[in-house]
């Protein structure tokens, strides 16, 4: 008596299974479709995943304990950086206090080492306990040059000092090199709000290293 039901069932699932193969693209225009709107997809998804990389990573404060602060020289092309500069200073001043890390490295041109030791040391960091190095202006060359001091001195972990919308991009860039990159922006203070036009700027800067300059980067501090 059971199986003319079987049978029914057996013909319903053959014939779904039909009508769904039916909708399956079997021409070259019905393929290049599925291939265009998954393209497309993807090209959408992108710039949302870096919107929300940069708009998250600003609002993290690591204080797990690393072996130095790493403050990153503002852009300079944006405007006079001073005030950016002395915030930056300031927090990883704090964070040295608070005992993150026992050294503060600081960035940039040579002539303005002097100064950023000095903002420092106002804040009660040790002479002694900061390090200048002059790099690039740019984030991939002044973490280059972290890194390889980092290498050399054999240290793994360094917390990154930046404005909070630049936090993504200085991460990313860092963990390409080989640095256990720890995040804690800025938090008062110029540079440090998420304005449509830095957000913007740094989803773009971050997609661009993503597609472009990630792959001229190459690790400096190996993992042993």
């Amino acid at each position: 008596m059971t199986a003319p039901t079987y049978a029914s069932s057996g013909a319903r699932v053959r014939a779904r299974t039909a009508s769904a193969a039916a909708t399956v693209p079997r021409t070259a225009r019905g393929v290049a479709t599925v291939g265009v709107t998954a393209v497309v997809g993807v090209l959408l998804l992108l710039p949302i995943g870096a919107v929300l990389q940069v708009v998250l990573s600003a609002q993290l404060d690591d204080r797990t304990q690393t072996q130095a602060i790493v403050v990153l020289d503002p852009a300079h092309y944006w405007g006079d950086a001073t005030p950016v500069l002395r915030a930056r200073l300031e927090h990883a001043a704090d964070l040295y206090r608070d005992g993150v890390a026992p050294v503060v490295i600081v960035t940039g041109p040579r002539r303005q080492a002097a100064a950023e030791r000095f903002v420092l040391m106002a804040n009660g960091v040790p002479a002694s306990d900061v390090v200048a190095f002059a790099t690039g202006t740019d984030t991939v060359g002044s973490l280059k040059v972290v890194a390889g001091v980092m290498r050399d001195l054999g240290w793994s972990a360094a917390t990154i000092v930046t404005d909070p919308a630049h936090a993504a991009r200085a991460q990313a860039t860092a963990s390409a090199l080989g640095v256990d990159a720890h995040l804690s922006p800025t938090d008062v203070g110029p540079g440090t709000a998420l304005t449509s036009e830095y957000v913007g700027r740094e989803t773009l800067a971050l997609l661009r290293y993503h597609l472009v300059t990630r792959w001229s980067v190459s690790e400096v501090v190996h993992a042993s």
